[in-house]
């Protein structure tokens, strides 16, 4: 399980990193909202991410791709709600838009994991 978690850490932090660096930039540079921002950004980050768990973190998985990444898709869509609640309550608390982020993305990412693991990779009998 440890290097199932170490793997799934992995391919978040490549989402993370794009998440990060992504909605600073369209925030301060487009001046969109950083809510804003993040949504357009989970879309790509998601699909990178999940190709990177099909095929490192959960290559074991055996039933329908497509099925798989509508699942995860549907799922980034909840954790991006989730990201956004925590990003404007951490704004709201008067932190920084860098710190806020990083408190947003990295509690997600905790519970993303375990959803992720549990149900969406879940290896299924043979």
């Amino acid at each position: 399980m440890l290097r199932k978690f170490s793997l799934f850490a992995s391919g978040s932090v490549i989402g993370a990193a794009i998440d990060y660096l992504a909605t600073l930039a369209l925030a301060r540079w487009m001046s969109l909202d950083p809510a804003i921002a993040l949504a357009l950004t989970m879309i790509v980050s998601a699909t990178v991410v999940f190709l990177f768990h099909s095929r490192i973190t959960f290559h074991e998985a055996n039933d329908n791709l497509v099925r798989r990444y509508l699942m995860f898709m549907a799922w980034s869509g909840l954790v991006f709600l989730l990201r956004a609640l925590l990003l404007k309550l951490s704004l709201y608390a008067g932190l920084p838009l860098t710190v806020a982020l990083l408190v947003a993305i990295g509690v997600a990412s905790i519970i993303n994991f375990a959803v992720s693991s549990a149900v969406i990779f879940a290896k299924k009998p043979s």
